[in-house]
């Protein structure tokens, strides 16, 4: 099997890795090639990837995405057998490649603190779910073989409960660090007196915007409402403490020791 990427960054970069340690010939697609060690090569355009690659995972932001499917399915490519994305949101994916009977939408549950292709590694999505949403047997059978090639677990899901689920464990969480990050710049305390609480919790707080502007956007319906869920939330606290009862934010500190148990805890 030859594999395409179309995006050799952390995601698409780790998937590279993954398969040439398995022997797989790997050919990449980047707007910055060169990126030593990942693929074997690379080409200049998506045509040229189709008509070289027998899988092709597109490993670009939704809107890049979005595009690439148009792109690929617009002609015949006889070596092409699978197309894959791995972007966090599913339902536009599944709505723009509707049809189209060599493509199947996944989602890899797994990351990094770095970004870009010096964080790739070979072991990212070892032991992670791998969401895909199904198409057919066949397509089904070729992308949980791909996903256990990765070392991760395939898990079939409904679209639309994939962008309810995300909006709280992996959308929500976005926006709020950045909400505390823009907080801490504008009111400017010393860096001096932040301790690894904080650098843990800033983690996400380096993501870029180009990259999360089209996520939000399309997954708007599932998380806004969380949004204004915690905000409420926090303002209860707010009040609370302005009232000295604390009664609510101390269930609200015995739930998230619960959370932590279940989100967190296996994991270390």
């Amino acid at each position: 099997m030859t594999l395409g990427i179309a995006g050799v960054g952390l995601i698409g970069g780790s998937i590279a890795l993954r398969a040439r340690e398995r022997g797989i010939k790997v050919i990449g697609l980047d707007a910055q090639p060169g990126n030593a060690g990942l693929v074997d090569r690379y080409v200049d355009s998506l045509e040229a990837l189709a008509d070289a690659s027998a899988t092709i995972v597109i490993a670009l932001p939704l809107d890049a995405t979005l595009e690439a499917i148009d792109v690929l399915r617009r002609a015949a490519h006889p070596k092409l057998r699978l197309v894959l994305d791995v972007t966090s949101v599913k339902v536009p994916v599944v709505e723009r490649s509707g049809g189209w009977d060599i493509f199947i939408a996944t989602h890899p549950i797994a990351g990094a603190e770095g970004s870009g292709p010096r964080a790739a590694r070979s072991d990212l999505f070892v032991d992670r779910v791998w969401t895909y949403v199904p198409a057919d047997p066949a397509r089904d059978a070729a992308v949980r073989s791909f996903i256990n090639m990765m070392g991760a677990r395939p898990l079939a899901i409904d679209p639309a409960e994939h962008d309810r689920s995300l909006a709280l464990t992996s959308h929500l969480p976005q926006v709020v660090v950045a909400a505390l990050a823009a907080l801490l710049h504008d009111r400017d305390p010393s860096p001096e007196l932040a301790g690894p609480g904080l650098a843990s919790t800033l983690r996400l707080a380096g993501s870029s915007w180009e990259l999360w502007e089209p996520i939000l956007a399309a997954n708007a319906s599932s998380l806004a409402p969380a949004l204004r869920e915690l905000g409420e939330r926090l303002t209860t606290v707010a009040g609370e403490l302005e009232a000295g009862t604390l009664l609510l934010t101390a269930s609200y500190f015995k739930s998230a020791r619960e959370a932590y148990e279940a989100f967190v805890k296996p994991r270390r």
